[in-house]
């Protein structure tokens, strides 16, 4: 077995261990991870391999592309484009680091997390431990950034100030309870005059 195989089967049983079920469509992987956040949200998580941005380098590179939200209203575009910049920034530089970036695709209508990896044939073992660190990190940042996503497409791109999210998240972080989570954040929402969690 070749090395890229190798890290495409690792990948693929990863996806299979912390998400929905694994189909294979035009050489790539997708799944879905359910169950995210107070909104119950779900999201379309997409693995393929794709060779070197440039032909003088000579590792593939596995993208990771996850969809959280699709046809994601007019009105809301401004407002979310503004935000997921700031979203961005507090995983760049903020309280909650993490990879990749947030974006929203115009012409698809949807806002999606994305990542790119090189890869090296020759290693595919500690690539996987790579890979493996990097979907258990995914995880967790789908859980604490569902919502956001979620309220900013139900609200036409208003949301409470990102800084006051992420007082949320610090006052959740040990809260184990789903029902007091629910009951936090539609008392904050409601405090900034929105309807409820949205679920």
């Amino acid at each position: 077995m070749d090395g890229l195989t190798q890290i495409m089967d690792g990948v693929r049983e990863l996806m299979e261990e912390l998400f929905d079920g694994v189909k294979e469509t035009g050489g790539g992987l997708r799944s879905v991870a359910e169950h995210l956040g107070v909104t119950d949200a779900n999201a379309i998580v997409e693995a393929v391999l794709t060779p070197g941005i440039d032909k003088e380098l000579p590792y593939p590179v596995l993208q990771l592309h996850v969809t959280l939200a699709h046809n994601v209203p007019d009105e809301a575009v401004q407002g979310m484009v503004s935000s997921l910049n700031d979203l961005n920034n507090v995983m760049a530089v903020g309280e909650y680091p993490a990879f990749g970036s947030f974006v929203y695709h115009p012409g698809l209508k949807q806002v999606y997390l994305t990542y790119r990896m090189p890869v090296s044939p020759e290693a595919p073992e500690e690539e996987l431990v790579n890979i493996k660190y990097y979907f258990g990190v995914l995880y967790e940042q789908l859980d604490l950034f569902a919502d956001y996503i979620m309220f900013l497409c139900d609200n036409g791109g208003r949301m409470v100030p990102m800084e006051e999210y992420v007082d949320y998240l610090g006052q959740i972080q040990d809260m184990n309870d789903m029902e007091e989570r629910v009951s936090l954040l539609e008392q904050r929402l409601k405090e900034y005059g929105y309807g409820g969690s949205g679920r």
